[in-house]
């Protein structure tokens, strides 16, 4: 299973955000779904827990395959805490960017969780100050501030 993996892994290393070889211009990866369809729930966990030791640019394109395609994951892990949790171990502002505006939907989620399923608040809030950092728009941080506020509760 682990080759699986690693091959998921270099696929999504030799593709490009704006070059892909999938067509994700309306929300479609036909790559990605598939080898999750073909996943049972306990290997589709085996490899949720692979993917949380991934690179920042491994961690967006899972996150943004599961927020845009709103794929159900069959095993232990439910899509949006693996949304959240890949928001949470990201160290990049750039990616973090892109993922922000869907954050307070995944977010809202956790209510909903299984009880086992704990979010890395914490580390959710520090990506979101490290983000803040970088945007200009006062729009843009004051969406952030209700998003850590909507984490506090």
């Amino acid at each position: 299973m682990k080759d699986q993996f690693l091959e998921i892994r270099n696929y999504i290393n030799n593709i490009g955000y704006y070059n892909s070889s999938e067509n994700t211009e309306y929300d479609h990866y036909p790559y990605r779904k598939g080898v999750l369809e073909n996943f049972t729930p306990k290997q589709q966990d085996d490899f949720v827990e692979e993917v949380f030791t991934w690179h920042d640019h491994e961690l967006d394109f899972v996150a943004d395959c599961l927020n845009f395609t709103d794929y159900e994951l069959k095993g232990r892990y439910e899509s949006s805490f693996v949304f959240c949790e890949c928001f949470a171990k990201i160290d990049n502002a750039e990616y973090l960017e892109y993922l922000y505006d869907d954050l307070v939907i995944h977010v809202m989620q956790r209510k909903f969780f299984n009880n086992d399923l704990i979010l890395s608040i914490d580390d959710i809030v520090n990506n979101l100050y490290l983000l803040m950092n970088h945007l200009r728009h006062e729009a843009s941080i004051d969406f952030c501030l209700k998003i850590i506020n909507e984490l506090k509760e």
